[in-house]
């Protein structure tokens, strides 16, 4: 009776640790589609408002976050836009960078969810393995 409460834990942890084989295995080969094809994968570009208002005056600085016990950070530097080719290059410049660190971060995600999955892989390849073992030797 023992070998076979053995046998069965042994199988149901096999059970269990293919499951996770296959699922993460699954996420691992989605995510090195990803990273090879990353402008046909990528479908969560984010859509940014425009960072231009009608006022012709775009900010060069960006906002500084105030800290607790710093002192005020300097108003930001205005540039005024001499014309709606330059603001429609800016505009332009801004989308294909903000395209650009779209694309980066993605891909950067998909780097570290494949070592993710495959550090579960490798885990899940050594339990199914050593209870897989356990389950012959209370078979016989």
């Amino acid at each position: 009776m023992n070998e076979k409460l053995l046998q069965i834990y042994a199988l149901s942890v096999c059970f269990v640790s293919m499951g996770c084989l296959s699922i993460f295995s699954g996420i691992f080969l989605y995510n090195a589609v990803e990273v090879s094809f990353p402008s046909t994968m990528n479908t969560q570009i984010m859509h940014y408002p425009p960072q231009f208002s009608n006022h012709r005056v775009m900010s060069i600085n960006p906002t500084i976050p105030i800290v607790a016990g710093q002192p005020l950070p300097p108003p930001p530097e205005q540039k005024t836009i001499a014309s709606d080719d330059e603001r429609n290059k800016l505009i332009q410049e801004t989308n294909k960078r903000n395209l650009e660190m779209a694309e980066k971060r993605m891909k950067t995600e998909s780097i570290m969810s494949m070592v993710r999955s495959f550090i579960i892989v490798l885990i899940a390849s050594v339990v199914f393995f050593f209870h897989w073992r356990m389950a012959k030797r209370a078979r016989t």
